[in-house]
């Protein structure tokens, strides 16, 4: 390759190596340039992020109180075992079959503490919260003295929100209520957390539930006013298990057909009768299908050929003193049988004959030759005797094993 050639490549590889770091530069600039910023919030209690609810989940845990998370979507089974339950900010949106198994389940005593804003479709039907946020830098408020009363307000004299939401800009959401909001906290700006009756449950409704996030949990008062809070929402519920929902945040697993099916087959009665049936139903198949001893092949029989038919017709014959005929049908039958065996018309001449045959043996032309001259002379004599037809008959037949293999030739 010329010089010059070799100068061009390395042109262009310097020119592609330049761009890929200017890029790479340019990506990693960017990332720190967003670390800064304030991304969507992920109020699960797994994140030691900014955004995060470990901290709020670990004072309830320091405080006594039986807390888990629950990771299953919210339907009665998953339900079933929780008095309080936190859905808080959820990036996922509930399905109708989760938010008719919350109003059941409040009804019945249970206590939902609720922070979401509306909801908006999101890609086929799926459906995600969008929680306000605000535009500018946001300072600590302070609780009103003629709000210091309220049963959330014990201790806390200012707190750090995020936003400058109230209840008030919040509308009823996907839960009826049966009364009026009952105010629990209050700042400067508003009413932040009401409490709303329904049935013999209640809904604990966060305006912002920023304060409860690691990054701001810790600062001014937020600690008293979370402990405030699960003090409250203990002494209203049936019992003291309490739940932060985490599985729309995306932990744990979307129920498939299988899983359902699965758990069905594995969990419950019917489902423990149908594997029973069709394992009583499998071993009665092996039972019918088995085998007794071992087992054997199949032995192959010796099937008689067509000579050995001709033969016995001839020995009819023989006995009947007809010896001539039977050593014709024989000779015939066996010169057409050969000469089709070694791909020669019956009208083949002895010496080609025999030299076919012998090329399908060890044995030489003069020995087939011999034989079948034979043959054709006792034709031709006026009486042929018992003995010489059966030596001749018992030849061709020694023939007929050497070259047909005892089988039949054609059909």
């Amino acid at each position: 390759m010329p010089a010059r050639s070799h100068r061009s490549d390395i042109i262009i590889l310097v020119t592609l190596g330049t761009i890929t770091v200017l890029v790479v530069v340019a990506l990693v600039s960017w990332g720190w340039l967003r670390q800064g910023e304030r991304g969507f919030p992920m109020r699960t209690t797994h994140s030691a992020g900014r955004e995060g609810t470990m901290a709020c989940y670990m004072l309830f845990d320091r405080l006594g109180v039986e807390v888990r998370r629950l990771e299953r979507p919210l339907l009665d089974e998953a339900l079933e075992g929780v008095d309080v339950l936190f859905v808080v900010d959820p990036v996922l949106g509930l399905e109708q079959g989760e938010v008719s198994s919350l109003r059941a389940w409040v009804r019945g005593g249970g206590v939902l503490v609720w922070s979401a804003d509306e909801f908006f479709e999101f890609g086929g039907g799926q459906r995600v919260y969008i929680p306000r946020r605000s535009d500018g830098v946001v300072v600590p408020t302070r609780v009103p003295p003629d709000e210091a009363e309220l049963p959330l307000a014990r201790d806390v004299a200012t707190v750090l929100f995020d936003t400058l939401n109230d209840v008030t800009e919040r509308g009823q959401g996907p839960f009826d209520t049966d009364s009026e909001d009952e105010a629990l906290f209050a700042d400067t700006v508003g009413v932040r957390i009401v409490s709303r009756r329904m049935g013999d449950g209640h809904v604990i409704v966060l305006a912002d539930a920023s304060f409860l996030a690691n990054v701001r949990f810790g600062k001014e008062d937020n600690c008293v006013l979370g402990a405030n809070l699960v003090e409250y929402v203990l002494a209203q519920a049936r019992g003291a298990r309490v739940a932060f929902d985490e599985y729309h945040f995306g932990f744990g697993k979307r129920e498939t057909g299988w899983s359902l099916l699965g758990t069905a087959l594995m969990r419950t009665s019917p489902g423990w009768a149908v594997l029973c049936l069709t394992g009583a139903g499998v071993l009665f198949l092996v039972y019918k299908g088995r085998r007794f001893g071992t087992r054997y092949a199949p032995t192959r029989v010796r099937r008689r050929t067509k000579l050995e038919y001709v033969h016995s017709v001839g020995a009819t014959y023989q006995a009947a003193g007809a010896h001539g005929l039977a050593l014709r049908m024989i000779y015939q039958w066996f010169r057409r049988e050969a000469a089709w065996s070694v791909g020669l018309p019956p009208s083949a001449s002895v010496e080609t004959l025999a030299a076919q045959l012998a090329r399908r043996t060890l044995h030489g032309p003069d020995r087939y030759e011999k034989i079948l001259r034979q043959c054709e002379e006792a034709l031709l004599e006026p009486r042929l005797g018992a003995r010489r037809t059966a030596a001749l008959v018992e030849q061709l037949a020694l023939i007929e094993s050497e070259v047909l293999n005892g089988h039949r030739a054609r059909k």
